[in-house]
């Protein structure tokens, strides 16, 4: 396994008494007070600085960070004593990142009450501490009251073995929070005009919540304000394509505010495309304007790229100069290339086609799926079937588009199977009822009929016929049938919407065939 470390290693930081916050910022050591107990290999708990990395700190620069090996880890970073005291010391909170999602870290929080070595931490605080993998750093709250009048230390305890990184940054011990600043904030469901935010509820019974937002890089007084009876809130926002940026704290009444949590950024979409057809032939050495690409959770780092040829050069475009290219030499990485909003309500017989090349490499494929979101806050869901097997030349796909909505979302995703690439290239999304009679007689080259059908569908075309395949409109396989089938029986399938895949000679056509 292959792991990278982009990042220097540099300062470290303060206190070590009964109250403090500890950032790790002001040396490249350990803070006074604090110990890392090095029960493993060479592998302990140490200071990364991220000055000129890819990625950040919770805040200012450092974090301390345990690091992969490949000997199970046995180490504690322990905090300076600290002598609980009722509304002084009994908290404690700390943000958590682990780093890679191929390589998810986990640490348990322990507590020792007599010594700060590694047989005293007989209690357990938090058996797993877990955070999403990425570079997002979550806040992990508890409450010490249980140990009241005693001196502890708290070890935070990994015994991974060949993971990647657990980073801890803002370490505080104090009082427990009057009214606690929101934390997990997320983001989801964004569109050319709105965004969803949700966040963690506040411990105090009855808090509310107050949202300020505005364009990245606005002064907080400036924005504009809302506020929300719960942890979730939609921003309303009025430019398409624009950084925003918002902060969120808690309202608990009696006690007051919060303090604000820290920034938190997002970019609305592109404003929603209504007018077909809408092509993409990729003609740029960059992404087009309002795709994205969207990361697969386990599927590493790569994006889609755009290219003049294939890995072996035997794929050239389908239209000059470039074509888009999902390829990498790690079997497994997978990305999404997400194309632009459309409103597809108003289509009668919307449909996405493209051309696809995928051509093996001693035999390994590598793979497309194709996927849609009627609305940007759902779950993608896989539309026709998969393209797993070798295509060495263009061949032309067309997939009907289920589920009509005002904001809707296509994406190819390519998995690596470290071959000669997923190539897809002159990318469309039609209306087929608007195509006029010589654009029909070039879409059709097959027609089935009748549809709705009842029991039997016949299958038409000049052309030499590959397979047929009944899908569910998720993708599913249902059936195959004999290529040479001039005729197929339905008759035994549930009332319902199917799709029917007919592949021949440089053709992929998929069918909605309506089952009465």
């Amino acid at each position: 396994m292959v792991k990278k470390l982009l990042l220097a290693l540099l300062a470290i930081p303060s206190i070590a008494t009964a109250q403090f916050l500890q950032n790790f910022d002001a040396s490249a050591t350990l803070p006074a007070g604090w110990t890392a107990l090095n029960g493993g290999d060479t592998n302990t708990w140490a200071i990364v600085n991220y000055t000129g990395g890819n990625i950040s700190a919770y805040s200012g620069t450092n974090t301390v960070s345990i690091g992969y090996s490949s000997t199970a880890h046995n180490d504690y970073l322990v905090t300076p004593a600290i002598t609980v005291t009722a509304g002084v010391s009994d908290f404690l909170s700390f943000y958590a990142r682990s780093r890679d999602p191929l390589y998810p870290e986990t640490i348990s929080v322990k507590i020792s009450t007599t010594t700060p070595t590694a047989d005293a931490f007989t209690k357990t605080l938090a058996a797993s501490v877990a955070p999403a993998s990425g570079a997002t750093f979550y806040k992990y709250s508890y409450n010490l009251s249980e140990y009241v009048g005693q001196t502890i230390y708290v070890g935070f305890y990994s015994t991974t073995t060949d993971q990647f990184y657990f980073d801890i940054d803002d370490v505080f011990n104090g009082a427990i929070p009057s009214c606690d600043v929101p934390s997990t904030i997320s983001v989801s469901g964004v569109t050319s005009n709105s965004a969803n935010i949700s966040w963690t509820p506040s411990s105090t019974a009855g808090a509310t919540y107050q949202i300020e937002y505005g364009p990245a890089g606005f002064t907080q007084g400036t924005g504009t304000v809302i506020t929300s009876n719960t942890a979730s809130a939609t921003l309303s926002l009025p430019t398409p394509s624009t950084a925003y940026q918002f902060y969120i704290r808690s309202n608990c009444g009696e006690t007051g505010f919060s303090a604000w949590s820290a920034v938190q950024s997002f970019t609305t979409t592109c404003e929603v495309i209504a007018t077909f057809p809408y092509v993409q032939n990729f003609d740029a050495t960059t992404i087009p304007s309002c795709w994205l690409n969207e990361a697969v959770s386990g599927g590493g780092s790569s994006v889609w790229t755009y290219v003049t040829a294939n890995g072996n050069s035997s794929i050239t475009p389908r239209s000059a100069p470039r074509m888009a290219e999902f390829r990498t030499t790690t079997a497994g990485n997978k990305a999404k290339l997400v194309m632009p909003p459309f409103n597809i309500s108003a289509l009668t017989t919307p449909e996405l086609k493209f051309s696809l090349a995928n051509v093996n490499w001693f035999g390994d494929v590598d793979e497309l799926r194709v996927y849609y979101k009627a609305n940007p806050g759902d779950a993608w869901t896989q539309i026709g079937s998969s393209y797993v097997t070798e295509n060495s030349t263009w061949i032309d796909v067309s997939i009907p588009l289920p589920n009509k909505s005002t904001n809707y979302l296509i994406a190819f995703e390519g998995t690596s199977n470290w071959a000669r690439g997923i190539d897809i290239d002159n990318v469309s999304v039609v209306d087929t009822s608007a195509l006029d009679v010589n654009d029909i007689a070039k879409h059709n080259t097959v027609k089935i009929y009748p549809n709705p059908a009842k029991n039997v569908v016949n299958i038409g075309t000049d052309l030499a016929v590959k397979s047929i395949e009944l899908f569910s409109m998720t993708g599913q396989l249902l059936k195959t049938f004999s290529k040479d089938s001039k005729q197929i029986n339905v008759g035994d399938l549930k009332a319902g919407n199917y799709l029917l895949r007919v592949k021949s000679e440089g053709k992929d056509e998929s069918f909605k065939l309506i089952k009465e």
